[in-house]
Protein backbone atom coordinates (compact mmCIF):
# COMPACT_ATOMS: atom_id res chain seq x y z
CA UNK A 1 0.00 0.00 0.00
CA UNK A 2 3.05 2.44 0.94
CA UNK A 3 3.89 1.75 -2.82
CA UNK A 4 0.60 3.15 -4.04
CA UNK A 5 0.25 5.74 -2.18
CA UNK A 6 4.11 7.19 -3.26
CA UNK A 7 3.03 6.73 -6.33
CA UNK A 8 -0.01 8.71 -6.26
CA UNK A 9 2.14 11.53 -5.16
CA UNK A 10 4.25 10.88 -7.72
CA UNK A 11 1.63 11.11 -10.30
CA UNK A 12 0.39 14.43 -8.89
CA UNK A 13 3.31 15.97 -8.44
CA UNK A 14 4.08 15.26 -12.28
CA UNK A 15 0.46 15.88 -13.40
CA UNK A 16 -0.14 19.27 -15.24
CA UNK A 17 -4.03 19.54 -14.71
CA UNK A 18 -6.12 17.83 -11.88
CA UNK A 19 -7.95 16.69 -14.80
CA UNK A 20 -4.42 14.69 -16.24
CA UNK A 21 -5.08 12.12 -12.30
CA UNK A 22 -6.45 8.98 -12.58
CA UNK A 23 -9.30 7.64 -10.27
CA UNK A 24 -9.73 11.46 -9.81
CA UNK A 25 -12.83 13.11 -8.65
CA UNK A 26 -14.53 16.22 -7.58
CA UNK A 27 -16.50 16.27 -4.62
CA UNK A 28 -20.28 17.88 -5.66
CA UNK A 29 -20.77 20.19 -3.26
CA UNK A 30 -17.46 21.37 -2.99
CA UNK A 31 -15.62 24.16 -4.59
CA UNK A 32 -11.93 22.71 -4.56
CA UNK A 33 -12.05 18.91 -3.06
CA UNK A 34 -11.35 16.42 -4.64
CA UNK A 35 -11.20 12.78 -4.10
CA UNK A 36 -8.45 10.05 -5.06
CA UNK A 37 -8.42 6.83 -4.77
CA UNK A 38 -5.49 4.27 -3.91
CA UNK A 39 -6.51 1.03 -3.84
CA UNK A 40 -8.82 0.63 -0.68
CA UNK A 41 -8.25 4.10 0.71
CA UNK A 42 -9.50 7.54 -0.39
CA UNK A 43 -7.16 10.62 -0.57
CA UNK A 44 -8.79 14.06 -0.12
CA UNK A 45 -6.86 17.09 -1.19
CA UNK A 46 -7.90 20.34 -1.84
CA UNK A 47 -6.33 22.25 -4.92
CA UNK A 48 -5.36 25.73 -4.35
CA UNK A 49 -5.09 26.98 -7.83
CA UNK A 50 -3.77 30.69 -7.21
CA UNK A 51 -0.21 29.34 -5.75
CA UNK A 52 -0.89 25.89 -8.04
CA UNK A 53 -0.74 23.72 -4.52
CA UNK A 54 -2.56 20.58 -3.64
CA UNK A 55 -2.87 19.69 0.20
CA UNK A 56 -3.50 16.58 1.01
CA UNK A 57 -6.09 16.49 4.17
CA UNK A 58 -6.87 12.80 4.57
CA UNK A 59 -6.36 9.62 3.76
CA UNK A 60 -8.30 6.99 5.09
CA UNK A 61 -9.99 3.65 4.34
CA UNK A 62 -12.74 3.65 1.71
CA UNK A 63 -15.23 2.84 4.59
CA UNK A 64 -14.56 5.71 6.67
CA UNK A 65 -14.02 8.10 3.79
CA UNK A 66 -17.48 9.47 3.27
CA UNK A 67 -18.49 9.50 6.99
CA UNK A 68 -20.02 12.63 8.16
CA UNK A 69 -17.11 13.52 10.31
CA UNK A 70 -14.47 13.21 7.45
CA UNK A 71 -16.86 15.12 5.46
CA UNK A 72 -17.79 17.90 7.78
CA UNK A 73 -14.08 18.68 8.29
CA UNK A 74 -13.30 18.76 4.49
CA UNK A 75 -16.39 21.22 4.17
CA UNK A 76 -14.89 23.17 6.53
CA UNK A 77 -11.28 23.94 5.06
CA UNK A 78 -12.92 24.19 1.64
Amino acid sequence: MQKSVANAVSEVKEALAVEDLTNCKKLIGYKQAYRLRIGNLRAFFILWVEGNTICFEYLVPRGEAYSKKILGQLKKKD
